[in-house]
């Protein structure tokens, strides 16, 4: 290979620290495409510091160079079984031609990913920095960014672009030295381990999970072409949970409902208990018992504390509650102050592993047994367990429904509660959404 085609790798390494030296050069002995420079790390107490500052140092001196990109390795990459020099080519080439900042090689972590092809991921965000391609135009940008003590480089990456790719096939992980100079907790052993290989499983199910809502695509047509937007003598059977000293809660939310006719509502008195949580799962199977005596198809269960979002039509929900149907969805989220990973599967709706909101939730028939039959004890979560029992649940995107923040909660203490204002907390989720949403659009196959 000429040295001209050879990629610039640029591998960090503490001086003290030669027991990773010696290992690098071990694992990219052999590997003649890659020119490498063993860099000697800027050491701070904090060590996810001194990590960005030699990055940094690497990137400054790149500016003026006319390598479009360079390769930037920690001393504990290792490649995997995987690994191909025309794999690295073909992935660095179509990072480049989606305008990508950078490529990862394998990732400990990630939050969400979308698949752009079959060989790379668009990545939200992620951990691990041990094998990541830098291209040219982001070198500005991250020369621009501050970085506090409490910052870490692979998620000040993240907050800096959302060209962000991964390799779907990994072919970096982390050797396990038994500690980590950047990473306190991942001097636990197996911990590296672990969650490499907790990606690696996360990234096959959800290419599982793509493709399986992918194959609705062609009954999904032929349902939308005989849906109709005449949806005015449409009524969903909805069951407002409240308690009946919560008179500021009912006057709420009979306002919200006012003057919407597509909903059927019955107000159920909630279910007093000592532990409000299991109060609220308790109120849930006495809803799901009347809808199954009333012989409902579908229902709407909805908190007190529910809000109508400035999304809601009753076009857009009832079409997107019949295309939830046809795709075989046990439950519909009208919107969550918190989520994990979400697959965008349509324009309007995702597929979510966990959600934690429960104040406007579409249940289908299919689901009403199963809840019914789940056993449960004084920690249940509503939320968390009805995320638990299924895989197939969606969160409508924009969303229909937010919370009304009343200063208390009847089922989660104040200790349990998350810091964040419940604004906050959708605003956020909804941001994530919207982030996700534009990447599919962009490089989504």
């Amino acid at each position: 290979m000429k040295n001209q085609l050879k990629i610039p790798t640029y591998i960090i390494n503490l001086k003290r620290r030669t027991d990773r030296k010696e290992y690098i050069l071990r694992e990219m002995g052999g590997h003649s495409e890659f020119r490498i420079n063993i860099i000697e790390a800027i050491e701070k107490k904090e060590g996810a510091v001194g990590l960005w500052k030699t990055i940094r140092s690497i990137v400054q001196k790149q500016t003026t160079a006319e390598n479009q990109y360079i390769l930037l390795c920690e001393d504990d990459h290792k490649f995997t079984k995987d690994y191909s020099l025309s794999y690295l080519y073909s992935c660095i080439a179509e990072a480049k031609e989606k305008n990508a900042d950078i490529l990862l090689g394998g990732v400990s972590w990630f939050s969400n990913i979308v698949k752009t092809s079959s060989k790379l991921l668009w990545v939200e965000k992620f951990s691990g920095t041990q094998f990541m391609i830098i291209f040219k135009k982001f070198y500005p940008i991250l020369l621009d960014a501050d970085f506090g003590t409490t910052d870490s480089a692979d998620y000040k990456i993240c907050s800096l672009t959302n060209s962000i790719f991964c390799m779907q096939t990994f072919i970096s992980v982390q050797q396990n030295f038994g500690y980590s100079d950047a990473t306190k907790m991942n001097n636990k052993a197996g911990r590296v381990e672990r969650l490499f290989e907790n990606s690696t499983r996360k990234v096959k199910l959800l290419k599982t999970v793509s493709k399986f809502y992918k194959e609705t695509d062609e009954t999904m047509d032929r349902v939308k072409k005989s849906i109709t937007n005449d949806f005015n003598h449409t009524t969903i059977p909805t069951y407002i949970i409240n308690l009946k000293k919560r008179i500021d809660r009912r006057s709420h939310i009979e306002s919200e409902f006012e003057g919407r006719p597509e909903f059927d509502i019955t107000f159920i008195e909630a279910v007093k208990h000592k532990i409000g949580a299991v109060g609220l799962w308790l109120s849930i199977r006495k809803v799901i018992g009347i809808a199954q005596e009333n012989e409902d198809d579908v229902i709407i269960i909805c908190e007190d504390d529910h809000v109508f979002s400035k999304s809601y039509t009753k076009e857009y929900l009832i079409s997107n509650i019949i295309g939830s149907h046809h795709q075989g969805v046990d439950l519909l989220s009208g919107g969550s102050a918190i989520l994990d990973t979400a697959v965008p599967i349509t324009n309007n709706r995702f597929w979510v592993n966990t959600y934690y909101s429960t104040q406007f939730i579409v249940v289908f028939r299919k689901f009403f047994q199963k809840i019914l039959n789940e056993s449960f004890d004084d920690k249940v979560l509503a939320d968390r367990y009805l995320s638990e029992m299924t895989t197939n649940k969606m969160v409508l995107y924009p969303y229909v429904s937010t919370q009304k923040d009343f200063g208390y909660s009847d089922c989660t203490s104040s200790e349990e509660r998350p810091s964040n204002t419940l604004e906050q907390l959708f605003v956020h989720s909804s941001n994530r959404l919207n982030r996700i949403q534009e990447a599919y659009r962009r490089f989504g196959i």
